[in-house]
């Protein structure tokens, strides 16, 4: 599966850009360049090619805790054919914790998005955030099934 992962954030006049930052670097342990657009009247910070590492760590997070069918919940938002968003909470990400969240229960100061372009993105959504039964996974698999890092 061909993947390309970027992350993107708004970064407001009244925040300081390198506490924004620190959520690029409590997601990404190896984080690339990151760059900066205004799109809107918004300045957002930008960084692609974000490595497998990222969705290997949050794939194993969302399985260690049990929450499958609510990551799955957020993901359908925003699903298209080609890419998908995933929603993080921006101030939980600052303090070194992962809350996923719909647009519609966005963070005061913005979302951190994930953004997932793949082949189809039906079939990732399918396989990191898979449907349950029970709470378990139907088919369980592993990062490694789809990845070799």
């Amino acid at each position: 599966m061909q993947l390309k992962v970027s992350l993107r954030v708004p970064l407001y006049p009244t925040e300081e850009e390198d506490k924004v930052l620190v959520c690029f670097e409590n997601l990404v342990e190896e984080l690339p360049e990151i760059k900066q657009i205004a799109e809107d009247n918004i300045t957002y910070l930008i960084a692609d090619n974000i490595p497998m590492k990222t969705l290997e760590r949050l794939f194993n997070y969302i399985r260690r805790n049990g929450i499958l069918d609510s990551v799955r919940k957020c993901i359908s938002y925003d699903t298209t054919l080609d890419s998908l968003v995933i929603n993080l909470h921006k101030q939980a990400l600052f303090v070194n914790k992962i809350a996923f969240i719909t647009e519609d229960s966005s963070s005061p100061l913005g979302n951190v998005q994930l953004i997932i372009k793949a082949e189809n993105s039906y079939e990732f959504k399918d396989w990191f955030a898979p449907k349950t039964e029970d709470g378990k996974e139907i088919q369980p698999r592993k990062f490694s099934e789809i990845f070799s890092l």
